[in-house]
């Protein structure tokens, strides 16, 4: 499996450095989703058994029902940069959980049909996936810079240490079917290393390759299946002779993953699309996601399996050789090797492209082959569209969120949402979309392309369309970031990088069915994610915010030239609230909300990966480390509701909307924990509190008594209830479930929380 490389840091870090970087911090408003969507992203799989499978997610390990594709256990856990290692047989399994500063991987051994650790280790390196189970033994074998390093994974002690200095190019190795020696694919042989005298016994010397990739052993011991990186011919190879039994091409793409079948006849071999082309504005040609099936003796290809998904990424074969799960980018396929059909899809976790509707009733989540579609209120997915040889590049919500326009390279189509059904297809050759939006009355649809044009066309006839040519300095625009209409139409702006690499800002006016440049101007920022919204003054004028290096700029449209009326200490996103008063913005895991016009922020918001925001800011999105999209009652943060507290950055003094009018128990977090967390809440007057916490018996466990506390939010972990997961004896309390009561006065509420350790 591929390292998951993650650049944001998790919660509770990020919270406290945060809380470091800031000089004037509003209270932390703790607030919890209010739904799901979609299931956690597949990362790796393994049959446990002929009924049930071992489902690697960012975060943990699943052991999923087959039948039902429903988890029954969850256990272990995985970092931002993780990588999984299975037994031979799937009975154990190593979690590596690595740092890059210091370079260190923690090695966590598990039982996975007992769902228990067997032991743990630190390793003073990042070894990544180049690691193996022996399959008769309790051995474990990696590879560090200088040397193959073998434990006793029931210990954790080194057993042995194993000198790579003639051949220090490694790319995958595996244990021999009786354990005792190690085959190991350099860059161009594949080395022989005896285990227990930690000696070089020579290489296979049938031919030399060029950037070998892949190496996996029969079970049966006698045949050795390679294949170089980028490429999708297979070798076989004879592991007594060392000799070359025979070596086919597998297809077009290039090879990503292959698995002997249990009984050793067969082996399945992954192919991945490498590359795909077309002539004129036909669809592409070159898909080639396959999995072929190949006689281990005589080098005949027997079968072939495939599906309507694209990018595959792995397969796992049953052990009693009926079923095959194929694990794509947007998909995973559970297939009947011996009716070859398709059995199940189970296609529910959405992509990184994703967007909410304008009314904060679906979501969209697009990838280069598929479109997905998911209905808010009951958290399901109702369209799963593939993009039928095209390819999708990018999409955009009609104001009434009804429609949806979907650049399917190279036309546009505008579908319906309830059905998926396309209603217009416009014709012209529009190319790659890189940005696309409707006007405020859906009648006309921008897009701009990967050709530095802009199109503008009208959603009632694919008959009508302009093309404006853009430019700064007579300069043409090489990748757009952003087009979008101003509220009352009048306004076009575009964004994106001249070929002078320069950010610029592109302001167009409507005159009359058309749209003239009226001047443009350069932006700070090094970020091809920099986003734009429009609003407008007390007195009617309009503004625009751009996303920059500095902040978020806020301009006024003069008919003139641009003036800038002020800086926002904003980084990620741009987005005015609908009565024009407040702009939201997202700095590291941080949401916040700023009076925009008098420059005070208000409270700032726990919401990591800030996704999408509704038109009315009744529903926020963002994704958790799972890759799942988060829904929050966006409606709980604005000035609307009592209880708000603004404060002013110039003569730091307080105000607040209201009164507090009730009291409030949030979630803790981090959630799950190990070993501490902060319990936050909200107290509507003065009052003594305390936090009882009970097991999931009923059994109280721990009782925390800081005595009267002021009225106000406790969210910040200044202020919050911390417990450091010990009971009242001082003892740490173990895994499981527990729930934690607060009495407040006559205020008393209970919520849950997990121990995880």
């Amino acid at each position: 499996m591929k390292s998951l490389k993650n650049i944001i840091t998790k919660g509770l870090h990020i919270h406290l450095s945060i809380l470091c970087l800031l000089l004037t911090s509003s209270p932390l408003l703790a607030i919890e989703p209010i739904a799901t969507i979609g299931q956690p992203l597949p990362v790796q799989h393994a049959f446990l058994n002929n009924n049930s499978l071992i489902r690697v997610v960012p975060t943990q390990i699943h052991i999923v029902d087959v039948d039902t594709n429903e988890t029954v256990d969850v256990f272990g856990e995985c970092t931002d940069f993780c990588d999984v290692i299975f037994s031979p047989s799937s009975s154990h399994l190593a979690i590596l959980n690595h740092t890059t500063n210091p370079r260190t991987t923690t090695v966590s051994i598990w039982d996975t049909t007992k769902r228990e650790k067997i032991s743990q280790w630190l390793i003073e390196s990042v070894i990544y996936d180049r690691a193996a189970f022996n399959p008769v033994q309790p051995i474990f074998a990696a590879y560090l810079p200088s040397e193959i390093v073998v434990w006793n994974w029931k210990t954790g002690e080194s057993v042995a240490k194993i000198p790579r200095v003639n051949f220090p190019t490694f790319r995958a190795m595996s244990f021999s079917a009786d354990g005792s020696n190690l085959f190991v694919a350099s860059d161009r042989y594949i080395e022989l290393w005896n285990v227990e005298s930690e000696r070089y016994v020579g290489n296979f010397d049938s031919k030399e390759f060029d950037s070998l990739e892949g190496l996996t052993v029969s079970p049966n011991g006698k045949f050795i299946a390679i294949y170089e990186q980028d490429s999708s011919v297979i070798y076989m190879l004879n592991t007594v002779s060392q000799q070359l039994l025979w070596e086919n091409r597998s297809g077009l793409g290039r090879i990503v993953d292959m698995q002997f079948s249990p009984n050793s006849q067969n082996l399945f071999v992954a192919t991945a699309t490498s590359g795909i082309r077309r002539s004129g504005t036909g669809h592409w040609q070159g898909w080639d996601d396959q999995v072929r099936v190949w006689d281990v003796e005589s080098g005949q290809q027997t079968d072939k399996i495939g599906s309507e998904f694209s990018y595959i990424e792995s397969i796992a074969i049953s052990p009693n050789e009926q079923m095959a799960l194929l694990q794509y980018r947007d998909g995973t396929v559970l297939w009947d090797i011996e009716e070859m059909k398709q059995l199940k899809v189970w296609a529910d976790y959405p992509s990184w492209i994703t967007a909410l509707s304008p009314d904060g009733k679906t979501i969209i989540s697009l990838s280069q082959t598929h479109l997905k579609s998911w209905d808010i209120p009951s958290q399901k997915l109702n369209i799963l569209q593939s993009s039928e040889g095209a390819t999708f590049n990018n999409f955009a919500f009609s104001p009434d969120g009804q429609k949806l326009a979907v650049s399917k390279d190279p036309w546009i189509e505008i579908l319906d949402l309830q059905s998926g059904k396309v209603e217009i297809e416009f014709p012209e050759f529009i190319g790659t979309a890189e940005a696309m939006a409707f006007s405020p009355s859906g009648e006309l649809l921008v897009v701009g392309n990967d050709f530095g044009k802009i199109f503008i066309l009208d959603t009632n006839s694919n008959e009508t369309i302009q093309t404006i040519e853009t430019g700064v300095n007579g300069i043409p625009i090489c990748l757009f970031s952003n087009v979008m209409f101003s509220a009352n139409g009048d306004y076009l702006v575009t964004t994106g990088y001249p070929t002078n690499n320069q950010y610029s800002i592109l302001v167009w006016i409507r005159v009359g069915n058309t749209f003239v440049n009226l001047y443009s101007w350069m932006e700070s920022t090094d970020s091809t994610e920099s986003t734009v919204d429009f609003s407008s003054t007390d007195n009617g004028k309009t503004v625009l915010a751009v996303t920059s290096s500095d902040g978020i700029n806020i301009w006024q449209l003069l008919r003139d030239s641009p003036q800038l009326l002020t800086t926002i200490n904003g980084w990620y996103k741009a987005h005015f609230s609908s009565d024009e008063n407040y702009l939201i913005t997202q700095r590291t895991d941080e949401l916040q909300i700023w009076n925009w016009q008098t420059q005070t922020p208000l409270e700032q918001v726990i919401i990591p990966r800030l996704s999408s925001v509704s038109q009315d800011e009744s529903v926020i999105t963002s994704f958790n480390n799972d890759k799942q999209i988060q829904v929050y009652d966006g409606s709980k943060l604005f000035p609307t509701l009592a209880g708000l507290t603004i404060h002013n950055t110039k003569d730091m003094k307080t105000v607040t909307f209201g009164q507090l009018k009730r009291n409030q128990l949030y979630q803790n977090y981090p959630n799950p924990f190990n070993p501490e967390t902060w319990i936050p809440f909200r107290l509507a007057e003065d009052s003594k509190v305390t936090i009882n916490i009970f097991n999931s018996l009923g059994s109280l466990v721990r009782s925390l008594s800081p005595g009267t506390m002021k009225a106000g939010d406790h969210s910040s972990q200044s202020k919050a209830i911390h417990w450091d997961g010990k009971n009242n004896n001082g003892e740490p309390v173990s895994s499981g479930v527990y729930f934690y009561t607060i009495n407040a006065g006559n205020f008393s509420a209970t919520r849950k929380m997990i121990v995880k350790k």
